[in-house]
């Protein structure tokens, strides 16, 4: 799988080298994915609920040029830019950095409104098999997991609805941000109605967007507040 992401990389840039370095008409960008919060502590800990992992699985992303920029249309190189996946991306891993670059590359100069892109079902041997979305943690001192099971089509931009992003020979750097605050206060608010209960006794409380422990709305519902909770900065 690592093999076939790097050749994927190398294709694209040796793609974009040949088709528009020469003629100096890219700009470079990385685009980074980070999980984050107001604060390490709300991140980690937020009343009785703990977070240990979360891990993500992004398809296919593609940069989407904005309709009203002025090369649009004019030249073949000012179509929209696609990224080939999956990206599987550990955004708690003690180990990495919590910001995680998933490609640096040309692409063409113009205005970009959006980023689309989808969590997306891993076909990796793992735990993520079959997953798009896996968290971990405890909810008053139990073992919990969610995973979704399902694929959700993103479209991001930044909060400021009027804010886009221009590529003109220059170097940007943007970062696929997922909040996390939503999501503790949710786990929160759950745990403290009794809603999330180890229901068939096996030691682990289970939130998925399938029936296990019989909480499949709460998972509909919490893959829905992690769509709402991403978002497109230019900051890392």
């Amino acid at each position: 799988m690592k093999i076939f992401l790097v050749l994927a990389l190398l294709v694209i840039m040796i793609s974009f080298c040949t088709d528009n370095s020469a003629t100096g008409k890219n700009g470079n960008v990385t685009l980074k994915a980070s999980a984050v919060s107001t604060s390490a502590l709300t991140l980690r800990t937020a009343a009785t609920v703990v977070i240990t992992d979360f891990k993500i699985n992004i398809g296919n992303i593609k940069f989407e040029t904005d309709e009203d920029d002025d090369n649009y249309n004019k030249e073949s190189s000012h179509e929209d830019v696609k990224l080939m996946g999956p990206f599987l991306l550990d955004l708690l891993d003690a180990n990495k950095t919590l910001i995680q670059t998933i490609a640096s590359l040309d692409i063409p100069n113009a205005k970009y409104d959006e980023i689309k892109f989808k969590f997306e079902t891993s076909t990796e041997i793992g735990e993520m098999f079959g997953k798009s979305i896996l968290i971990k943690g405890t909810i008053d001192g139990k073992e919990f997991v969610y995973w979704s099971d399902k694929d959700v089509e993103l479209e991001i931009d930044f909060r400021d609805p009027s804010k886009d992003f221009t590529v003109d020979n220059n170097n940007l750097s943007l970062n696929i941000k997922i909040q996390l605050d939503a999501l503790v206060a949710k786990f929160v608010s759950l745990a403290s109605q009794n809603l999330l209960a180890d229901t068939d006794g096996d030691g682990l409380i289970e939130i998925s967007t399938a029936n296990d422990d019989g909480h499949h709305e709460i998972g509909e519902s919490i893959r829905d507040l992690l769509e709402q909770e991403t978002h497109l900065d230019d900051k890392d």
